[in-house]
């Protein structure tokens, strides 16, 4: 049985309501490949050990991509708290020793600073490519600076 599927068995003996099961379900599958297209790894082939790359650095990067891409925040803070559900359920199951799930975004991340650190990275974006670095180094740069920006918010 694959992950998703074991998570929804976990949501209905919660009791958790069959909309929230719904909704729950699509934001994991929306992680989980958001995850398989950063790290080649998919969970349809590693199952529970997925949760090895289920860490706080992961989901914060995560979540300001998120930002980065303009999610609107109810739909970011959803995704969120499945994640933290998620959490519990490989806590739960033995998976992860501590549930790392981070806190909802609030209005106050997208302020001033948060445009203008889009600015800039599009800026460096648009030098490299001008360089012609390479696609992929690209990305791995962009992703760099962003964990770096994240880290610098939150500390």
């Amino acid at each position: 049985m694959l992950l998703p599927e074991l998570f929804k068995n976990y949501l209905q003996v919660e009791k958790v309501s069959s909309i929230t099961v719904k909704n729950y379900l699509a934001d994991i599958n929306h992680f989980l490949e958001w995850l398989a297209q950063k790290t080649g790894i998919k969970h349809q082939i590693v199952g529970k050990g997925i949760f090895g790359l289920f860490t706080e650095e992961t989901l914060n990067e995560y979540k300001t991509e998120q930002l980065i891409k303009k999610t609107p925040l109810s739909t970011l803070n959803r995704r969120l708290s499945a994640l933290r559900k998620f959490g519990q359920f490989g806590l739960r199951q033995g998976w992860l020793k501590e549930n790392p799930a981070i806190t909802n975004a609030g209005s106050n991340l997208l302020s001033k600073d948060q445009d203008q650190s889009d600015k800039v990275l599009s800026e460096f974006q648009k030098q490299l490519e001008k360089e012609k670095i390479s696609p992929l180094t690209i990305k791995n740069y962009l992703s760099d600076l962003r964990h770096f920006l994240n880290w610098l918010e939150f500390s």
